[in-house]
C-alpha cells in the first residue's frame, strides 16, 4: 500500500515498501518519493513508481505530469527511467552509480550546491517559507510564522 502526505502547497510525498528490501538491510522497508511544484517545474526527486493498482496516486501524477526527476544518490536510480519515458522528465543525478545500477536515461550531473530546475534563490526560497509555514520546534507542530 502507498500512503500519500501533502507537506505545503506544491510540496507532497509517497511512501511505499521497496520492492527489493530484504530482513537485514541497513535500511528501512518503507522509502519515500518527492513531488515539488516550484519555478515553473514539477520535479520528482528520488521517484519509485507506486504499482499499477494505486490508480489515485498515478492519476494525481498525470494531473500534474512532472518535469523533471532528480536522483540524488546513486542507490536511488529507482525508476528514473520509467519517469522520462511516460512523462518526457529531464533527468539530473549524480555523475557514478553503482555497478548495474545506470539508468538508460541520460541524466546532467549534479554536484551539493548545483541549483536544479525550479529552484528560486536562497533569498527567495527563505522569503517564501516564512509568508507560508512554518515548523514550530519547541511543539513540534506546524504553525504560522506569527504563531
Amino acid at each position: 500500500m502507498v500512503e500519500v502526505r501533502d507537506v505545503a502547497p506544491g510540496l507532497w510525498l509517497w511512501r511505499q515498501p521497496h520492492p527489493s528490501w530484504e530482513e537485514g538491510f541497513e535500511w528501512g522497508p518503507e522509502v519515500s518519493s518527492f513531488f515539488v511544484e516550484s519555478g515553473g517545474e514539477r520535479v520528482v526527486i528520488d521517484p519509485l513508481a507506486p504499482p499499477p493498482r494505486e490508480l489515485e496516486l498515478w492519476e494525481r501524477l498525470d494531473a500534474t505530469p512532472p518535469t523533471v526527476a532528480v536522483i540524488l544518490k546513486p542507490d536511488h536510480v529507482r525508476d528514473v527511467d520509467l519517469f522520462a519515458r511516460w512523462y518526457g522528465v529531464r533527468g539530473y543525478g549524480p555523475f557514478l552509480f553503482w555497478g548495474g545500477d545506470a539508468p538508460r536515461t541520460e541524466l546532467e550531473g549534479i554536484q551539493p550546491g548545483d541549483e536544479l530546475p525550479g529552484a528560486s534563490s536562497r533569498s527567495t526560497t527563505a522569503a517564501d517559507a516564512r509568508k507560508r509555514r512554518c515548523f514550530c520546534r519547541s511543539s513540534a507542530r506546524s504553525c504560522s510564522p506569527t504563531e
